[in-house]
């Protein structure tokens, strides 16, 4: 070999028709006719990969049955929360509430939900818990109404009471009689 050139290695390739070639890796721009970057040598025909394609090469393809152990799961799952429900008795939570109109013949009574006045009749409560409750309507010279009620979630419940009036108390010269009587107590001897 009688005469040796210093020159870039040069292999003639398809890409010809472009003058100039970037190399992804140094980012440096040669002629079309160079096929391999002269500084790192990579293939200036070879681009980098896009990115989605570099997540492929990762993951896993998916199994013949994954889809069936996926509706296995779920419908094993819901089947749980149908049985559960028959045994546990899940809360409905704080949003859970009902209605309760009450009114009373005569109206005017003060009614007490659990213990707590919340009202004179006729009276409209809006959000009431859900569950169990104790309602009471008082009226003077009237029998008291009381009932244990049940309110589901979003729904109104009507009471209607007629209060019925107390028996008439004596007065008068009957009170004075009444009152006079000595009682069968009083007259034990020791």
């Amino acid at each position: 070999m009688a005469g040796h050139l210093n020159v870039p290695f040069e292999i003639l390739s398809t890409m010809q028709n472009r003058t100039r070639r970037t190399c992804y890796s140094c980012r440096q721009s040669y002629p079309g006719a160079i096929r391999f970057c002269p500084q790192d040598g990579v293939d200036l025909e070879y681009g980098p990969p896009p990115i989605d394609d570099l997540g492929r090469d990762l993951a896993r393809p998916p199994k013949k049955w994954t889809g069936f152990y996926i509706l296995a799961v779920l419908a094993l799952t819901f089947s749980i929360f149908l049985i559960s429900d028959k045994f546990f008795h899940f809360s409905s939570g704080p949003a859970a509430s009902g209605e309760l109109i009450l009114t009373t013949t005569p109206t005017g009574a003060i009614v007490y939900l659990d213990g707590s006045q919340v009202g004179v009749t006729p009276v409209r409560l809006s959000k009431v818990p859900v569950g169990i409750h104790e309602v009471k309507a008082i009226f003077p010279g009237y029998e008291n109404g009381r009932a244990h009620i049940e309110i589901l979630p979003s729904t109104r419940l009507r009471v209607v009471w007629d209060l019925a009036p107390l028996p008439e108390m004596p007065r008068g010269r009957y009170l004075a009689e009444f009152l006079r009587r000595p009682s069968r107590e009083a007259n034990v001897s020791s």
